[in-house]
């Protein structure tokens, strides 16, 4: 019996997550949906990859164990043959994956000079913003669902290569009218029981800089789960008064009305990777990254200056 492609993608993002619900909400599907799927996979490979208990995931079978890299060569593979039955061989796509919604990142100005700027070094490479759900950030790259990822976070896996394009720093959002609001200097101690939003399909390492993580056990931050898709959501639910939220201050020009920005004093910056597959060495992938670490010093050259009172900087070069 053949593969289904839906269902093996469904294993791997369980195997990711380890959770049925954490998993299911990552693929848009009920709890039960991704049970079904995941046995007619095991009925179709005909044997048991994930072993249960009642209260669901436990860990993967040393048949699922062996199955669990050739099911992420198989969608890659899937997905490059779509490509080229698509685009032609003359005319690489190199999909670029933003966590939530590229639009939530990427001005449409700066995202012409850097179409532009990869055109110029390689005229026949086409480049496609992708949306990347929180909760699959490290899975769309392995998998092939995106070629090159730009994300903050951290990344371990030993199938992925990361390239540092510049630290940028954290601020607080909150409502305009929340008592910290009128505050010019936030340190993390006065944040200490403030609750602040995470994504419960995210992974533990991904929302680490958001819950400052590197700060203090994570265990000692107050959280509300919010499911969010995109910026806006985040946002919004802050303007609501569920929570606040620690963003990246490359995103203070996008905040909505009725939020504020507040700069995190004591608070280190972060990297701002660009994410791909250890292997992938194409041409049009090494010419995305390199327009995008440009861009980025370009960026750093203008936004680099630090606001009054000795706040954190915006960005910084990668090295600093």
């Amino acid at each position: 019996m053949d593969l289904d492609l839906s269902c093996v993608e469904s294993f791997v993002v369980l195997a990711h997550e380890r959770h049925f619900g954490r998993a299911a909400a990552c693929l848009n599907l009920s709890s039960s949906a991704l049970s079904k799927r995941l046995a007619r996979l095991e009925r179709q490979v005909g044997v048991r990859l994930i072993d249960r208990d009642p209260g669901g995931y436990v860990e993967l079978t040393p048949a699922g164990d062996r199955f669990i890299s050739h099911a992420r060569e198989l969608l890659r593979n899937a997905r490059e043959a779509r490509r080229h039955a698509l685009q032609g061989e003359g005319s690489p796509i190199v999909h670029l994956g933003i966590p939530g919604s590229p639009s939530d990142h990427i001005p449409v100005p700066t995202w012409k000079t850097m179409v532009t700027a990869i055109a110029q070094t390689l005229p026949t490479c086409r480049l496609q913003a992708c949306s990347v759900p929180y909760g699959r950030v490290e899975e769309s790259v392995l998998t092939g669902r995106v070629d090159v990822l730009l994300s903050t976070g951290e990344f371990d896996h030993s199938g992925l290569s990361t390239t540092v394009l510049m630290r940028v720093g954290r601020v607080l959002l909150v409502p305009v009218h929340h008592e910290l609001a009128g505050e010019r200097r936030i340190r993390a101690m006065d944040m200490a029981d403030l609750p602040l939003i995470r994504e419960p399909t995210a992974t533990t390492r991904w929302m680490k800089p958001w819950l400052l993580g590197d700060l203090r056990d994570p265990a000692d931050t107050p959280t509300v789960d919010v499911s969010a898709r995109t910026l806006a959501d985040v946002q919004k639910a802050v303007l609501d008064g569920r929570a606040a939220t620690v963003a990246s201050a490359t995103l203070v020009p996008m905040v909505r009305p009725g939020l504020t920005a507040l700069p995190l004093r004591d608070v280190p910056s972060i990297p701002l990777f660009a994410v791909r597959r250890r292997h992938d060495e194409r041409d049009e992938v090494l010419v995305v990254i390199e327009a995008l670490r440009v861009l980025t010093a370009a960026f750093v050259t203008t936004h680099s200056q630090e606001v009054p009172d000795g706040s954190q900087a915006v960005a910084a070069p990668a090295n600093s």
